[in-house]
């Protein structure tokens, strides 16, 4: 019987596969020959996922990954999707009542309540954000995608009139916490916040954005991973200097080594945009197959460029396999592939997947050693299972 991550038996059937947008129609024709199967597919566990999904506390922080394991859509569910905050959540009963203060080096000051918005173009864009400390220790699950609606940040600023010396736009979240209660607060250059893409969202998966990811309204900013997306968001500050905020300067920094001998010098480089990224998510076995039949499947994302392909290497075999991509014309959304293995031996084995872009940009085998600090875990992430 198919053993879960919980020890749970856990099988999955065709109109699970149809109703939650897995079985993609390659794999329909190789895995259903007959309308009369009904449970065909068990989950082999990963050997490696160590952690059981559920919140975590470190230092007043709230972090709840989601299980990749029970990657069923290409959109994540409200409730399953991955949460990262930094303080409590910030008691709001009512967005009617909720309202950015627009200031700074602006022609004219705003205070733009939430009903206010109508005045907008109305825009809706699927987005996967990703926090910039994902990895291993999550079992990779502080990513998620989802469907974000609300307003172009652009329209809002054009309201208000940037000034000629404008340099950097700041961000003020609700949230707050630490000894000195500080607010958290993230900056982009007047170029970045007036991309077209950037945005003010207020729903998600068509619904009110939950209180954990922001409600009423939160920044999103597609491409880049998520501490760049403040939530709560109450306050746009238009300044004429860069912007020397702890969660700009300080966290959210790692150090690059700028020579290669064994003097290297360190310097900072802040955490931006999210490099091209793989993981395989998922391994189905199909007991009707003849032979041992798997299904791998898995999800890739990056910033601002599309993806062009996933490889797949198995027990550290240099030949390497080609996955099957889920088409989609969402550029800042996580692509679904699947890649079919057949004909295994039981034991234990070792998957990896090589997300590539169109820019050329692959997914590295490992962490450069130039790089140190907690953030920006892009390398090949290995994934072992045990087959009987």
């Amino acid at each position: 019987m198919p053993i879960t991550m919980d020890g749970k038996s856990r099988d999955l059937t065709r109109r699970d596969l149809l109703v939650q947008g897995l079985a993609f129609p390659f794999a329909l024709q190789a895995m259903f020959a007959s309308e009369a199967r009904a449970t065909i597919l068990g989950v082999v566990p990963f050997l490696d996922d160590k952690l059981s999904p559920s919140t975590i506390t470190e230092h007043g922080d709230k972090i709840i990954p989601f299980d990749l394991t029970r990657l069923m859509g290409w959109i994540t569910p409200a409730d399953q999707f991955y949460i990262r905050n930094h303080f409590a959540v910030p008691k709001v009963r009512n967005a009617r009542d909720w309202s950015i203060r627009v200031g700074g080096n602006v022609r004219h000051e705003q205070q733009i309540g939430l009903d206010e918005f109508s005045e907008f173009p109305r825009v809706e864009r699927v987005v996967t954000l990703e926090c910039a400390g994902n990895s291993k220790r999550r079992n990779h699950g502080l990513v998620s995608n989802a469907k974000w609606t609300g307003v172009p940040l652009h329209a809002v600023l054009e309201k208000a009139g940037l000034q000629p010396n404008a340099r950097n736009i700041v961000f003020h979240g609700a949230d707050s916490g630490g000894r000195s209660a500080r607010h958290f607060a993230r900056a982009l250059s007047i170029e970045q916040a007036r991309r077209p893409e950037v945005m003010l969202a207020t729903d998600m998966n068509d619904k009110p954005l939950p209180h954990d990811h922001g409600f009423p309204v939160r920044l999103i900013v597609p491409g880049w991973y998520g501490m760049a997306h403040v939530k709560w968001l109450e306050r746009i500050e238009v300044i004429d200097t860069p912007f020397d905020g702890m969660y700009q300067t300080t966290h959210y920094v790692n150090k690059r080594a700028i020579s290669s001998d064994s003097d290297a010098v360190w310097k900072p480089e802040p955490i931006t945009k999210i490099p091209v990224k793989s993981i395989v998510a998922t391994v189905l076995r199909d007991y009707h197959a003849v032979g041992n039949l798997y299904q791998v499947s898995g999800v890739v994302w990056g910033g601002h460029t599309p993806i062009q392909a996933v490889n797949i290497t198995i027990d550290g075999n240099t030949h390497r396999h080609s996955a099957t991509l889920q088409p989609h014309t969402h550029p800042f959304a996580w692509t679904r592939w699947s890649y079919q293995w057949g004909n295994q031996i039981s034991g234990i084995h070792t998957l990896a997947s090589r997300g590539i872009d169109r820019a050329g940009h692959r997914q590295p085998s490992e962490r450069s050693s130039r790089l140190r600090g907690p953030y920006q875990h892009d390398e090949i992430i290995l994934r072992r299972v045990k087959l009987s």
